[in-house]
C-alpha cells in the first residue's frame, strides 16, 4: 500500500499541476452495491461496485451489475447503507447511473482522461469484490481494445480485478478515474475497463434515462492478411460484409452481404468496406467505433469493393436496436 501511495504522490509536481487526490480519498468514493434480482422464480442477492461522481449521490457503475435489479442498496466506506434507484443504463457500453438517497454530501472520485495513456502506464484498481482482501491492486495499461465488444473502447490492463469489482474504478498515476471496471479474462491476467472518455460522452443521456446509439446494420468480419490472400485480395484491408441486415440502414442503401457466417466458412461474394467518410477501415471494431462516434440520422459515405470494382453508398444511420 505504501508503495502505491508513494507512486501517486510522485506523479505530480505542485508547481505545474493541482495536487492529486490521495488513494484514501478516492477509496471512500468507491462503494459496494447490493442488488436483489429475480432468477428462476426466486430472489437472488448479488453485488458489485460503484463510483460516486456527484456529492448528491450520483453513482457510476457497470450496467450488468444493476440492469435487472428489483432493489438496490449502496454501502458507504463508513458501513452506512443507503437505498438507491436506477437512473439510466446502457447495455451496449455496459455503463449505468444510480442515485443513492443521502441527506449529506458524499465524497466523490475525480474523473480523468484515458486518451493520454501510453502502454506500460501504471494503473490501480479499486473495487468492492469479496475476494479483494488487500485493498487496491496495481498493474499497467496494455492497450485500447475495440474488438472485444465491437466499437466499445475498453482499456486492457494487467491490473488484477475480481468478480464483484465490476463498476469499480481504474485509476491512473494521478489517482483519477480513467476506466470503469467491467470484465476480467478467465485466467484473471487481463482486466477490461470502459474508457472514462466514453463514459463522459454517455453521461448526459444516462442522466435522462434514454441512451440512443447510431447503427449501420451489418454483420461483418475483419479482412485478415490470410483471409485476404485466400480471397485474392492480398494487400487489401477492410471489413467483409457477411450480412446487410434486412430493414437496416446499409441494406436500404444497397450494401450486400455474402450470406455466410461471421466466424464459420470463408465468406465469398459480399461487399468489402474499405473506408467510411474517406477514413480507411481496418477492423470491424474500428469501423463500429467510427459509427458509434456519430449520431442517429447522420449520413455517412461508405466506400466498398464489389467484385473488384469500387462503389460508394450514402448510408443514413439508424437507431441501434436494444441489445
Amino acid at each position: 500500500m505504501a508503495a502505491v501511495l508513494i507512486s501517486l504522490s510522485l506523479a505530480v509536481t505542485a508547481a505545474a499541476q493541482p495536487a492529486a487526490p490521495s488513494l484514501g480519498e478516492v477509496d471512500r468514493a468507491v462503494v459496494l452495491i447490493s442488488v436483489l434480482v429475480q432468477s428462476g422464480g426466486r430472489t437472488v442477492r448479488g453485488s458489485g461496485s460503484g463510483i460516486i461522481i456527484d456529492p448528491d449521490g450520483l453513482i457510476l457503475t457497470a450496467a450488468h451489475v444493476v440492469s435487472r435489479a428489483q432493489a438496490l442498496e449502496v454501502t458507504l466506506w463508513t458501513g452506512q447503507a443507503l437505498p438507491a434507484r436506477l437512473v439510466g443504463v446502457d447495455p451496449l457500453f455496459d455503463a449505468a447511473l444510480i442515485r443513492a438517497e443521502t441527506s449529506v454530501p458524499l465524497p466523490t472520485a475525480p474523473l480523468g482522461t484515458a486518451a493520454a495513456l501510453d502502454a506500460g502506464a501504471p494503473l490501480i484498481a479499486l473495487g468492492r469484490a469479496p475476494r479483494r482482501q488487500a485493498g487496491p491492486t496495481s498493474g499497467a495499461f496494455i492497450d485500447l481494445d475495440l474488438e472485444a465488444r465491437p466499437g466499445v473502447p475498453n482499456l486492457r490492463a494487467s491490473t488484477r480485478v475480481w468478480p464483484g469489482d465490476s463498476g469499480g474504478a481504474m485509476l491512473d498515476g494521478r489517482g483519477e478515474v480513467v476506466g470503469l471496471i467491467v470484465a476480467v479474462t478467465r485466467d484473471g491476467a487481463v482486466s477490461l475497463s470502459l474508457s472514462i472518455d466514453a463514459v463522459r460522452r454517455l453521461l448526459p443521456d444516462l442522466l435522462t434515462g434514454a441512451v440512443r446509439h447510431p447503427w449501420i446494420g451489418i454483420a461483418g468480419r475483419t479482412l485478415t492478411p490470410d483471409l485476404a490472400a485466400t480471397l485474392g485480395l492480398a494487400g487489401r484491408s477492410g471489413v467483409l460484409v457477411i450480412e446487410a441486415l434486412p430493414g437496416g440502414p446499409a441494406a436500404a442503401a444497397g450494401v450486400r452481404g455474402s450470406g455466410g457466417t461471421a466466424s464459420g466458412e470463408i465468406p465469398r461474394g459480399g461487399d468489402l468496406i474499405v473506408a467510411i467518410d474517406g477514413e480507411p477501415v481496418t477492423t470491424f471494431g474500428a469501423m463500429a467505433a467510427y459509427v458509434l462516434s456519430r449520431r442517429v440520422g447522420d449520413a455517412v459515405t461508405v466506400q466498398i469493393l464489389r467484385g473488384g470494382e469500387p462503389l460508394a453508398f450514402t448510408v443514413v444511420l439508424g437507431e441501434r436496436p436494444n441489445v
